[in-house]
Order: structure tokens, then sequence, then C-alpha cells
């Protein structure tokens, strides 16, 4: 009788477990002027769960833009990591999105 195939899992991308800076990085994209557009980023997650490298979909005039929008998305973001077929943890990357919409009012 032969024996069954083995069970291969899918691989898995990173998976965002919590991202606790959004006052933080709302307050980085007002300093910056940032108000109403949308921007995608890439964070590459080790096998250790830790991010490694952050890309924007975006250039700006000035890369300290990107540094520090990056800086807090790195830092405070908490990531299971990507697996393999086999369920090994391995290097993957993350894909996001942030909406900048802030409304200004006039003083009054």
């Amino acid at each position: 009788m032969p024996l069954p195939a083995p069970v291969v899992q899918a691989p898995t991308p990173p998976q965002l477990i919590a991202f606790d800076g959004l006052s933080e990085l709302t307050g980085v994209s007002s300093r910056l002027g940032m108000l109403a557009q949308q921007l995608d980023y890439t964070i590459e997650v080790g096998p250790d769960s830790m991010p490694a490298s952050c890309a924007l979909s975006r250039k700006f005039r000035s890369p300290l833009v990107s540094k520090q929008l990056c800086e807090v998305l790195v830092r405070r973001s908490r990531f299971a990591p990507a697996r393999d077929a086999w369920g090994t943890a391995v290097r993957g990357t993350y894909t996001g999105r942030i909406t900048f919409d802030m409304s200004i009012k006039p003083d009054r």
C-alpha cells in the first residue's frame, strides 16, 4: 500500500500583527505637509519577525521625508514572519498602504 503524500502548506507572506505608531506617523506627516495622499510601502521582514528595510512607492524631493516615514513604520510595526511551504520562518515582503486625509480647519 503506498504511503499518503505529505501535506505541504502554501507559502505565506509576513503578517502585520500590530502597528502602534498612528499618532506618531500622523505628526510626522503633518510636519512634512502631507495632508491628503495615498502612499504604498513595502517592508522586508526577516525570519526573526524583525523589519529589515522599508521602501515607499513615491520618491520625494527630499530623502529625509522617506527616511522619517519609514523609521516610524519599521519601529512601530510588529510582524509574524513569512513561512515557506514547510512552515519554516523565512524572509518575506509585507506591502501596506497609508492614506493621509487630514482636514484643515480655519482658526475662528
